[in-house]
């Protein structure tokens, strides 16, 4: 299968990026993995990625500070939280801070295909 989009993922653990990996992987995404928003910040600087998939608590920095990050530096690229927390979460204060999706844990090939479907076509 020939390489759709380019996207990172940037979670501290382990069996998510594998988990998030091999979704995209099958769906036709080059997928770089970050164990640190500083490492994933570090990729974005040097690498240009279709989509970015953060937890919203990563150590140190943020998904929200990596949101914001992106949205100065790199615009064309769509940032996804990856969350277990189900409550709502405020879509003005997403958007504000360049947040085009959420991904809710225990992840879902199915949710995965379809904000990757929603966001990139």
């Amino acid at each position: 299968m020939s390489t759709l989009f380019n996207a990172l993922v940037i979670d501290d653990d382990s069996n998510v990026r594998t988990t998030f990996k091999k979704a995209l992987q099958h769906l036709g995404c080059r997928v770089t993995e970050a164990e640190s928003a500083e490492k994933g910040i570090n990729f974005l600087n040097n690498t240009n990625f279709n989509i970015v998939f953060a937890a919203l608590c990563v150590k140190k920095i943020g998904a929200r500070a990596v949101a914001r990050w992106i949205k100065a530096n790199r615009p064309n690229t769509k940032f996804i939280i990856i969350t277990s927390w189900k409550g709502q979460l405020e879509t003005a204060i997403l958007s504000a801070d360049g947040i085009h999706g959420v991904v809710h844990k225990p992840l879902l090939f199915t949710e995965i295909r379809e904000i990757l479907l929603e966001q990139l076509g």
